[in-house]
Parts: structure tokens; sequence; C-alpha cells
């Protein structure tokens, strides 16, 4: 067994483990600031130190350290909005290192450590700006604005009476999921780990987005059909599939026949897909970072198989963010950043 395999099982074993652990060095060591948040506080702590080793993980497996700092950067977010100091999560990382350090053989430390400490010298610097994903300046803005209030309120049927009054008055359905939706669902996830909404909310507004989105439906299949097929799916284990969802309806817009799998779909389940509708394309999603390695393992997964060997294959999602141009590093054909850019990028690869 080779050394990242071995990290790999070991972070497994180990991840309730190191989680407890610490929590229990936090507390430990400045008892008397934590004991004012009682035991939802400390639940909250478990839950903030269960991140860590996720995204630790996926960037020493892919080789990517900007996978850990990125985190980093919206973990100091998510402290700021909840009114902690910077501090605490520095420390909180430093146990964490110290940690990994007891538990991992010393022939691993050179997987992690350096991870750690080029992610700790980001607290050198000042807690990213948390700017909204809306601009109200313009009146596609206005629209994406007032729809996320209406939602956050509860208004389902309200912001679905806006989008359907912006299309009558001529907005494109393209226009409507870029400037609308997407922003929208930016905005709502900002608004999230800045602690101004739920968990609750913040899953409501999603689900109202995509029945907002089915009933818009009618327009999306007037196009003339083209005669390409494509598949598209979030990867096993991934559950965001709002923007995988986009793609797909972008691609029946432009005249394509598409067969939305969604979330969680397994390679062996994409594949019967591909064989059954004889598609030529596949666009595969992730949202979370540590969701990429598991893309990486769908592709190759894929790539055995001799459907796979022959279809094409493209990437996309908020996991890949902080990369240029993932695709050759995936054994992917392409990666487009959103929806509009998949289908440009499509029509060239299959060309």
């Amino acid at each position: 067994m080779g050394q990242y395999e071995t990290f790999e099982k070991l972070v497994d074993q180990y991840n309730t483990v190191i989680v407890e652990a610490i929590v229990d060095l936090q507390y430990k060591k400045d008892n008397r600031f934590w004991e004012k948040f009682g035991e939802e506080g400390r639940k909250n702590r478990h839950i903030d130190a269960s991140y860590h080793l996720p995204f630790l993980r996926e960037a020493v497996l892919l080789g990517d350290t900007e996978i850990f700092i990125d985190y980093i950067d919206w973990a100091r977010q998510l402290f700021a909005s909840n009114n902690l100091p910077d501090e605490k999560l520095k420390e909180a990382i430093i146990f964490f290192s110290d940690i990994l350090q007891k538990k991992m053989p010393v022939s691993l430390h050179d997987l992690f450590i350096p991870v750690i400490k080029a992610a700790l010298l980001r607290f050198e610097k000042p807690v990213l700006q948390n700017r909204s994903f809306i601009d109200t300046s313009t009146s596609v803005g206005k629209l994406a604005d007032a729809y996320t209030r209406e939602l956050i309120r509860g208004n389902r049927k309200i912001a679905a009476e806006m989008v359907h009054k912006a299309v009558a008055e001529g907005m494109s359905i393209k226009s409507i999921y870029l400037d609308v939706f997407q922003s929208s669902q930016y905005e709502i996830g900002r608004l999230w780990v800045t602690n101004q909404i739920s968990v609750a909310t913040e899953h409501y507004c999603s689900a109202a987005t995509q029945s907002i989105m089915s009933q818009l439906y009618p327009y999306l299949f007037t196009t003339r059909r083209i005669g390409k097929k494509m598949v598209a799916a979030c990867v096993g284990g991934e559950l965001h599939e709002i923007g995988i969802r986009m793609v797909a309806d972008f691609f029946e817009m432009d005249g394509w026949d598409t067969y939305y799998l969604g979330a969680n779909s397994p390679a062996d389940s994409i594949l019967k897909a591909v064989d059954e509708y004889n598609a030529e394309l596949i666009c595969l999603s992730a949202a979370m970072p540590y969701h990429l390695r598991l893309v990486k393992e769908t592709i190759s997964q894929i790539r055995s198989n001799q459907t796979g060997k022959k279809v094409k294959i493209m990437i996309g999602g908020r996991a890949f963010n902080s990369q240029n141009d993932p695709s050759s590093s995936f054994e992917a054909d392409g990666y487009a950043p959103d929806a509009q850019q998949a289908v440009s990028l499509a029509t060239k690869i299959l060309s």
C-alpha cells in the first residue's frame, strides 16, 4: 500500500477521534471563552472541526494545496459572521496539525504538513470581504435581489410570479437562469456562510428555485432538435444539483436531447444511461471541493469501459472554482465554468 492509500485509510479511521480531540483541546485551552456558548456551542465546534479533515484529505490526494487554503478562507468568513475571533480558528487548525502528527506515521508527515503550513500563512492576511453576488445597479440584478428576498421570506409564489412576469416582458430564459437563478443561489450560499440565514432557509430557497425552473420547461422544448444527446449528472455523494440541472436545460435550449440523472449518480448508472440513450457527451458536476477526487475516480471508471472510451466528458461546478482549467488533470475533454460556456465548448469538442 502506497503513502497516499495509507493516508486515506488512516484519515477515514481517525476522523471522529481527531474531531473530538480538537474540540477537547479548544475547551481545555480556553474553557471560560467557550463555555458561555453552552452545549449547543460545543456541538457547533464539532461541526466546525469535522470539515478540516475532508478538505485536507482532498488537497493531499489531489496534490492541490489551494483546496485547503480556499477552505480556510471560507471558514474564516464563517467564524467572523458568528463573531468568533479569527485566532480561535487558527488555534483549532494548529491543534488539528498537532493531532495529525501524533496519529499519522512520520513517513506520512510530508504529505500534509506543508499543506497546513501554507494554509496557516493565510491568517497573516485580513479576512476576505464577503461581498454580495448580486449587482443591484442593473435591472436584472434588481430582479435577482428581489427574487432572493422573496425566497428568504418564504414567498415562493411571489418569486415565481416575478420570474414569469420578466419572461412575459421579454427577458430570455438563459438570462433568467444565469443572472437570476445562479446569482440568487450563490447569494443564498453566501448568506448562509455569514450566518444571515439558517440552513433550513437555504434548503428551502434551493428547492423553491428548482420548482420554479420546472415551471419554465415549456419554453425549453420548443427549440428544433439537432440530433445530439448528452447525459448530465452529479458524481456519487454530491447532492447539490441545481448547477448541473441548469447545464442540462441550456443544452435543451440549444436543441440537444438531454438525460438528466440528478444528484449522487454512480459511474455505472451514468454508463448505463450513455448506452441506453446512445449519448455522445457526459457532463459531470461537483459543488463541494471534497468531492473532486470522486470526480476523478468516476471518470476513471467511465474510461475503463468500452463505451466510456468513446464518449466525451466535460466537468464543471463550484468545486473547480480555484482551478484555471482542470480538464487535463481529471482526464476530461473539457471544463466550463457555467452553463452557457458548457454548450459552446461541447459544440467545439464534438465538431
